[in-house]
């Protein structure tokens, strides 16, 4: 019994001592980090460590933890604007073109016969004419059918008497849906005769009327080497043009009339195909010194 109470005493005491020793080195730490140790001679100060980004910025506290200031964020600095270099049109070259040498012709000298551009106008004549031109433009092939014509109505609907509705005999009558169709148009032409000297009389005062307001325009010639719309335009360019055009050529002159065809708001044709509505129609008439004397021919009698 006596052994065994001493070395429970024994243990105790070593575990008094082991509890001391624990208690002083917990001590000693404190201590340290409390005091921190001077730097020895000759060492430099450890600097401070470096605050980061997020602290720098603003977002987060920077210096001890817990501090509720935090540093402002400096302003940044726009950077310069560059001024906008200014884009170069593309240009395209202009093709050359080579545009017949055309001369105007005066119109003292323009061989003009009295007896075809220099006519008292008759509005009633002109407009006669002009209205047979028109009309015999129109196809006249609208069309309608009959109540013969249509498909079907053959039997009568219902009785004659006895039903209280209104009588029938078909179901193709005009009132009907599906019906005939009463007094439609049907193919026809819309041609009237005008005499002969009528239309060449209004032929001659529309020439007439042209010479008369200066709206005549009489070139040496319009010969084209190749048909090019552009050599066209240049053409017009020299003249004082007024649209729209009515272009006189001779019949040999396809070359021109392919170039001239194709510019909007003027109209070629040739002398056999000319009609007084064509004339009217035009603010300007361009033409020849040769196209004109087939003018004189035609309607003047001159041989």
């Amino acid at each position: 019994m006596a052994e065994d109470k001493t070395k429970k005493s024994e243990e105790a005491a070593i575990e008094a001592e082991k509890k001391q020793a624990r208690a002083a080195e917990t001590a000693e730490k404190a201590g340290a980090k409390k005091t921190p140790a001077a730097p020895a001679a000759g060492e430099k100060k450890a600097k401070k460590p470096a605050r980061t980004a997020r602290e720098a910025s603003g977002k987060a506290p920077a210096g001890k933890a817990g501090a509720k200031k935090t540093a402002k964020a400096a302003p940044k600095k726009e950077a310069p604007k560059r001024a906008a270099k200014p884009r170069k049109k593309a240009v395209r070259e202009k093709a050359y073109v080579k545009a017949p040498a055309v001369k105007a012709v005066e119109m003292e000298k323009a061989k003009l016969n009295a007896a075809v551009f220099d006519v008292e106008p008759n509005v009633g004549v002109i407009h006669e004419v002009v209205r047979a031109e028109m009309a015999a433009l129109r196809r006249g092939t609208a069309s309608t059918k009959t109540r013969s014509e249509v498909r079907g109505g053959g039997a009568k609907p219902w009785r004659q008497k006895g039903t209280g509705r209104a009588r029938a005999g078909s179901i193709r009558m005009p009132h009907w849906t599906g019906g005939g169709v009463a007094f439609g148009p049907r193919p026809r032409t819309y041609d009237f005769k005008v005499n002969r000297k009528a239309r060449s009389k209004a032929m001659k005062m529309a020439l007439s009327a042209r010479v008369r307001e200066g709206r005549l325009k009489v070139v040496d010639n319009l010969s084209f080497e190749e048909p090019r719309t552009a050599a066209a335009v240049a053409v017009l360019d020299g003249l004082e043009i007024s649209y729209p055009l009515l272009v006189l050529l001779d019949e040999s002159d396809t070359n021109a009339m392919l170039a001239f065809r194709n510019l909007p708001r003027v109209g070629v044709t040739v002398p056999g195909e000319l009609d007084v509505n064509d004339v009217m129609a035009a603010r300007t008439v361009l033409t020849t010194a040769g196209v004109i004397e087939q003018l004189n021919q035609r309607l003047g009698g001159v041989k």
